[in-house]
């Protein structure tokens, strides 16, 4: 990404998913630069799946707009931190003149030429933003949350993986995660028609939001036990989402290894606190 020229319509998009539709007038600026990583962070809170039920949109949605989220933010970073400036416009037929400048009329035959106006001085370019520490994700505290946690939290709150990592990891694993509804059709326990049926009469009540599974149980498809089978068997087809880290050449496997040892011992200390 660094190493490839970004264009201004490319900018722009991706500016508009993090800051919203006013971002081309700003783009030019430096301001967006310094405000990039707060922006971001309120995206992902925005656009997370599993904050699908508590923001009343379904998962497949923010799934997508989780995504592009995290690609808007990795095109911006790196832009950013090459301190470069904004690419210009596709010119029109005609290119209007800058605001405030004035016409300077050619000089007489014979007389020396004008030397060019001096330039302006150059502001110093901008600072780029320090990335969120692996204490919190919002400032300083204890390095390690006073919770348990899953793994790929553990990773980043101990400072093994970056904050964008984690981001990515999490929606590379919800990206391959089979359905729940395709499942149930392997073990026998739903048809073809019924997961269609289920997902018209789901669309039709206006309850996109709540889990196929939940619905299937409510409406008399599924039992309660057959669900929890169905859920068991997509945990078993889910790839650990440490793969990640070590296909992206992040951690290795001992130092998967390694961190889940570490984990056991942080969440026994917390799980009391677990009803």
């Amino acid at each position: 990404m660094a190493n490839r020229e970004v264009s201004w319509e490319e900018l722009v998009h991706a500016g508009t998913v993090i800051f919203g539709p006013g971002f081309a007038a700003a783009a030019h600026g430096a301001g967006w630069r310094t405000e990039l990583r707060a922006a971001w962070r309120r995206r992902v809170l925005e656009t997370h799946p599993d904050r699908a039920a508590v923001l009343g949109r379904s998962e497949a949605s923010l799934q997508r707009e989780f995504r592009a989220v995290a690609e808007a933010f990795a095109l911006l970073e790196s832009f950013a931190a090459g301190s470069r400036a904004p690419p210009s416009p596709r010119a029109g037929p005609a290119v209007a003149s800058p605001p405030g400048a004035t016409h300077r009329p050619p000089p007489p035959r014979g007389a020396a030429p004008r030397p060019p106006p001096a330039p302006p001085p150059r502001a110093p370019p901008p600072r780029a933003a320090p990335p969120p520490t692996a204490q919190t994700a919002e400032g300083p505290g204890p390095r390690l949350p006073r919770r348990r946690l899953r793994f790929a939290e553990f990773l980043y709150y101990s400072g093994r993986v970056s904050w964008q990592s984690y981001v990515a990891a999490v929606a590379w694993q919800r990206g391959q995660r089979p359905a729940i509804g395709r499942l149930a059709v392997d073990l026998g326990l739903l048809g073809q028609r019924d997961v269609i049926d289920l997902l018209e009469r789901r669309r039709r009540e206006g309850a996109q939001t709540q889990p196929f599974g939940e619905f299937a149980v409510r409406r008399g498809f599924l039992t309660r036990s057959q669900l929890l089978a169905v859920v068991g068997r997509q945990k078993q087809g889910e790839r650990r989402i440490g793969q990640y880290f070590v296909e992206q050449g992040l951690l290795t496997a001992e130092d998967l290894d390694g961190a889940r040892l570490a984990l056991f011992g942080h969440n026994a200390r917390y799980a009391a606190l677990v009803a």
